[in-house]
């Protein structure tokens, strides 16, 4: 009887385990800067690629693909002319920066738990 509690339990504690840090891939969420962003804004549109304040839960990844001539920058993050950036959150923070991107300048990404 007691060899089989144990061995309920270590099942029990290996599944729950398995759980908390076992590989568990996150949503990938991809934005992508069209050619020609940079001279879109520069005349006064307002493009909007996404919005000022992006939500995003823990393993979850951020992928920014820049196709415009133009470094932009995307918060705390420079994607340079021809890049991509791949940004996977592994922690739980709120992260502001500036966004070449938004007429407001701002941009504010919050990560949250699972």
């Amino acid at each position: 009887m007691l060899f089989a509690l144990a061995g309920a339990l270590m099942v029990v504690t290996a599944i729950g385990l398995s759980q908390w840090i076992g590989p568990r891939e996150g949503a990938e969420h991809m934005i992508v800067i069209p050619e020609g962003t940079a001279q879109r804004l520069d005349a006064g549109e307002d493009v909007e690629l996404f919005p000022s304040e992006l939500s995003f839960r823990l393993r979850d990844q951020l992928i920014v693909v820049n196709e415009d001539s133009v470094g932009h920058q995307v918060g705390p993050y420079r994607v340079e002319p021809g890049q991509r950036l791949e940004q996977r959150f592994s922690e739980v923070a709120t992260l502001e920066g500036f966004c070449s991107l938004h007429p407001g300048g701002r941009l504010t990404i919050s990560v949250g738990g699972t």
